[in-house]
């Protein structure tokens, strides 16, 4: 069978991708290089049916509903590009890139999870892509990206619902620039979350109500209510956009 690769350019499948800079507590300022670490959420884990594709919030309403209670994915590796510009220098450029090897199966429902770990030099990273890997082979067997929950079709009736894939997958985000100063060690986590809501997007309770079942469970994959996948795999594929802030910041 041909193996396929999913390129997920992000969010409204929902992934949303962000540089959190931290400055380590320490009573003098410190200096030398920061560490880069990378943690891979899902979020919105309830919502209901239909979901909105024009928003990233969700909503529990009375009427169909899904919650995901497992949501894995295999990590095989991870690469960080990007120019890297010294400070206080006349000096051109240089490319750089750092890789971390896995596998690592990670819950993307666990928020304070992170893999990775790149040690950054001070300078100014310009043109920052950041490239995160999923192969089936890594998965030891197992689906490279699996999702398990309950849908709902109204208070008194639900059923077990299953998306898995044992297809390739790939993050992939960019960044304009990062600026890592000389003056202080700092701990930056990149964000990457999937927004679980927009993965169904297009997908309508009729769908979800005449699906075949498995063992009583409703099972979403390339052999089984195949429609229902290949429209997930499309919001998968959807453009993303980009954000920065601090990581003491509060967000809506």
């Amino acid at each position: 069978m041909k193996r396929k690769h999913v390129i997920l350019y992000g969010a409204s499948i929902a992934l949303i991708f962000g540089l959190f800079a931290c400055q380590k507590q320490k009573t003098s300022p410190a200096s030398g290089p920061s560490s880069l670490n990378v943690s891979l959420q899902a979020v919105n884990p309830s919502f209901s049916l239909p979901v909105s594709s024009t928003t990233t919030k969700a909503s529990l309403a009375s009427g169909p509903s899904i919650t995901w209670d497992t949501a894995n994915m295999v990590v095989s590796g991870v690469s960080f590009e990007a120019s890297l510009k010294k400070m206080n220098s006349e000096e051109d450029s240089i490319e750089i890139e750092y890789k971390w090897r896995g596998p690592k199966m990670v819950n993307l429902l666990d928020t304070t999870a992170t893999f990775g770990s790149f040690t950054l030099q001070p300078g100014l990273y310009d043109q920052v892509e950041l490239r995160i890997s999923g192969l089936r082979e890594d998965a030891a067997g197992k689906p490279a990206f699996y999702l398990y929950g309950t849908y709902a079709e109204n208070d008194t009736t639900s059923v077990p619902i299953i998306v898995k894939s044992y297809q390739n997958i790939i993050f992939k985000t960019k960044q304009d620039s990062v600026n890592v100063t000389s003056n202080l060690s700092a701990n930056i986590t990149s964000y990457i979350q999937i927004y679980l809501n927009k993965l169904m997007a297009n997908v309508q309770p009729a769908d979800l109500n005449s699906a075949e079942t498995v063992n009583g469970a409703i099972v979403i994959s390339d052999s089984t209510n195949m429609h229902i996948f290949y429209s997930i795999l499309h919001n998968l594929e959807m453009d993303h956009h980009c954000y920065y802030r601090h990581r003491d910041d509060h967000r809506d």
